[in-house]
């Protein structure tokens, strides 16, 4: 068995094979919120029996739900990866800026201004990280 766990830490993914492993979990999240989607009565139908808010609701509420669950995983994947390589934390947080969301309230430019003043204070506090270990 101790033959088996050095083994295993000589055969740990590598960081591409991780991404990779990443982007094939979000895309069956997303295959999966589509084949719900595809179970909720459609918008036509809805008009025709006048139920076209109750319809538009139960699609919010599931893109909600599933906006939920993407954030939990890319929460969870920027973890891994975070402490995958962690001697390289500006290159992972440079990797997955799509990772950043900001909230959807406001106008596009306070959207992006909010964005930037995030990616600003993340960038000031990787600067400071080194200095006070150092």
């Amino acid at each position: 068995m101790e033959m088996q766990s050095e083994s295993d830490e000589d055969a740990r993914p590598g960081r591409g094979k991780i991404l990779q492993r990443h982007k094939r979990e979000i895309k069956a999240l997303q295959e999966q919120k589509k084949i719900e989607a595809g179970r909720l009565m459609s918008f036509a139908k809805a008009k025709r029996e006048h139920k076209k808010i109750e319809a538009r609701q139960e699609k919010r509420d599931l893109d909600e739900k599933y906006k939920a669950m993407e954030d939990e995983l890319k929460l969870k994947h920027a973890d891994e990866l975070a402490a995958f390589q962690p001697e390289e934390s500006c290159e992972i947080v440079d990797d997955h800026i799509g990772y950043l969301e900001v909230d959807g309230e406001g106008t596009r430019k306070s959207r992006l201004q909010k964005k930037k003043d995030l990616l600003a204070e993340i960038e000031k506090e990787l600067r400071e990280g080194p200095a006070e270990s150092g």
